[in-house]
């Protein structure tokens, strides 16, 4: 084997093996990121700045997305984000 191709398969081992120490070192954090932003109704008109008949009005209308778990209404933040940015005016010049 030459040289140069020995070096660049030794360069490959490494890369490779330090992809999968980085990604196994941030999963944890990527999981939290996805599942921690969940909000209970109270938590979602906070975050909307809204009031309780305002959220409600705004679910039954199809206006933000939520998902309903043992009676309960939750709401991904990222989906309210989406929300937000849908109904988001700019200034047109």
């Amino acid at each position: 084997m030459e040289t140069t191709a020995f070096i660049e398969a030794i360069r490959n081992d490494i890369a490779a093996e330090l992809k999968q120490e980085i990604l196994a070192e941030l999963q944890p954090e990527i999981e939290r990121r996805l599942y921690a932003n969940i909000f209970e109704f109270k938590e979602a008109m906070q975050y909307l700045k809204v009031s309780d008949s305002t959220l409600r009005k705004m679910v039954k209308e199809g206006q933000v997305p939520y998902f309903r778990q043992r009676g309960n209404i939750y709401f991904r933040q990222i989906e309210l984000d989406k929300n937000i940015d849908s109904i988001m005016y700019f200034k047109t010049s």
